[in-house]
């Protein structure tokens, strides 16, 4: 990798890792040791998303602590593994589900310390060691190669795992994935500058805000239903959510290990270009980064284009596996 890539590479986490580590507020060790899931998080969702898209939930140990997970779809179909972001869980992916379960093999995990995945307070949980583990399970319950699609938080991870590991990795699908810096910045990234984090609600009040912040269609409507459903986990997560932000910027900062310029497998960087969270111009660092990716901007669509768009992020997501299919058989 060329100097010039790594500075690339780094330069958020080397303008924001200081300045928010220093300011920003930490969790108390014993507020994260004692908590405990309320169970509260979409319990009547979950039952649904098994019952319609016809998913089955599955479990295994991955370093150290039970990592939960939805999968189903064609049994035959090329595998598709769908990585949430930040504060969020598995049913991110609600919406999209059905456009995609009929043609491909489907697997959604809550990431480790998220959802119904076991937290452990003893645990590092930079985007680094996160990688290590999603590679860990998906070398355990893959078929064959998957396609990658990360959003926000997962995005981050899944262009590493994408990265490092080759192996498991057929297409890699950045959906306004966290990582870069762009040129431009929003308030949510200004803000943790100052130590203000935003993702992380302390309030019902602060939470609908948080969801008017990465929805952008039918975004009033939505905010209060989702925040009326989540909101109650969300604040109580509020110390552990507080302490996994900390990780995911601080332990950034010492990795020496191959980065996103690494990818090779074929690239779609998928944006919601009225993303409030992460700026649209991160689409152009990506692009530096990997050379050979597909870029798509959706007009008019936020931070979460499979909450916003589902149909047009699913007809985009299938154009670009198809295209990869074709290209793959030309070679």
């Amino acid at each position: 990798m060329t100097h010039a890539l790594k500075h690339i590479e780094k330069a958020l986490v080397h303008e924001i890792a200081p300045a928010y580590t220093a300011t920003a507020k930490l969790a108390h060790p014993e507020a994260i040791r004692d908590w405990r899931p309320s169970g509260q998080v979409w319990p009547l969702l979950r039952e649904l998303q098994g019952r319609v898209v016809g998913l089955r939930k599955c479990r295994m140990e991955v370093d150290g602590a039970t990592m939960i997970w939805l999968e189903g779809g064609n049994p035959q179909g090329e595998p598709v593994v769908l990585l949430h972001g930040f504060a969020s869980t598995k049913e991110n992916w609600l919406l999209l589900l059905p456009f995609l379960s009929r043609r491909y093999r489907l697997f959604v995990p809550d990431l480790p310390a998220w959802g119904e995945s076991h937290f452990r307070h003893e645990k590092v949980y930079g985007l680094d060691q996160q990688a290590d583990r999603i590679a860990d399970w998906a070398r355990q319950v893959l078929p064959h190669k998957a396609h990658f699609v990360g959003s926000s938080m997962g995005g981050g991870i899944a262009g590493l795992v994408a990265a490092r590991h080759p192996e498991v990795t057929a297409t890699l699908t950045l959906m306004n994935a966290a990582g870069v810096r762009g040129q431009g910045s929003t308030s949510f990234e200004r803000g943790l500058m100052v130590g203000k984090n935003t993702l992380v609600p302390n309030s019902y009040v602060e939470v609908v805000r948080l969801f008017n912040t990465v929805l952008e269609r039918n975004r009033t409507a939505l905010s209060l239903v989702l925040a009326s459903t989540m909101g109650q986990e969300m604040v109580s997560r509020r110390h552990v959510n507080r302490h996994l932000f900390h990780h995911m910027i601080a332990h950034s900062l010492h990795c020496e290990r191959v980065g996103i310029s690494a990818v090779t497998v074929p690239t779609l960087i998928l944006w919601g270009e009225d993303d409030q969270v992460l700026h649209h111009t991160c689409v152009e660092t990506f692009k530096q980064l990997i050379p050979h990716a597909r870029v798509h901007k959706l007009s008019g669509v936020g931070h979460l284009p499979m909450v916003d768009v589902p149909a047009i992020t699913a007809k985009s997501l299938n154009r670009f596996w198809r295209d990869s299919r074709v290209i793959h058989r030309a070679c």
